[in-house]
């Protein structure tokens, strides 16, 4: 059992660094698209009217997937505080409890997302660059599939803290 945990914590480790590498893709180039359409706006006097799709898509894909990598790491809002108040045992009994509601959540994101996507995919598309909405509304499921794995591996023994994040980021750029 304790090797199966180290090797899913593993794959997510795995996991959490392209998704992350995907992120900060998606970042950089919503930034490129974004500082490039206020540039052409400015030189040109009118505005490229594809700009804000590929935005929405980009900043769509960039939350959902960014969300679910900082999961297993406790990225997301919490109170700190119950950490001093609450002994290991008890730390352990909140984990299982967040565990269960985001996989509910996540169970949600997924279902649901994929019926919206499928759904809204069918018959619309984006406005100037014909995309069919389907690929806009793909990144919820997403987001909720990675959701659930990092909460599952949060809830398990050798889940990382959230400052080994920075550790690790700090050694990255080095």
């Amino acid at each position: 059992m304790k090797k199966t945990i180290e090797l899913y914590q593993t794959f997510l480790t795995h996991l959490e660094r392209v998704t992350l590498a995907f992120a900060m893709m998606l970042a950089a180039v919503l930034l490129l698209v974004n500082a490039g359409g206020i540039i052409v706006e400015q030189l040109m006097g009118s505005s490229l009217v594809w700009v804000e799709e590929i935005s929405v898509l980009l900043f769509a894909w960039l939350v959902f997937s960014g969300a679910g990598a900082i999961a297993r790491r406790n990225g997301h809002i919490g109170v700190d505080i119950l950490h001093d108040y609450l002994g290991p045992r008890q730390m352990s009994v909140i984990k299982v409890i967040f565990m269960v509601l985001t996989l509910i959540v996540a169970w949600v994101m997924v279902y649901h997302g994929y019926k919206m996507a499928q759904f809204v995919g069918r018959s619309q598309t984006s406005l100037y660059l014909d995309i069919s909405l389907f690929y806009y509304y793909l990144s919820v499921p997403l987001g909720g599939l990675i959701l659930g794995l990092n909460a599952v591996g949060a809830a398990l023994p050798g889940a990382p803290e959230k400052d080994d994040l920075m550790d690790e980021v700090e050694e990255a750029s080095i």
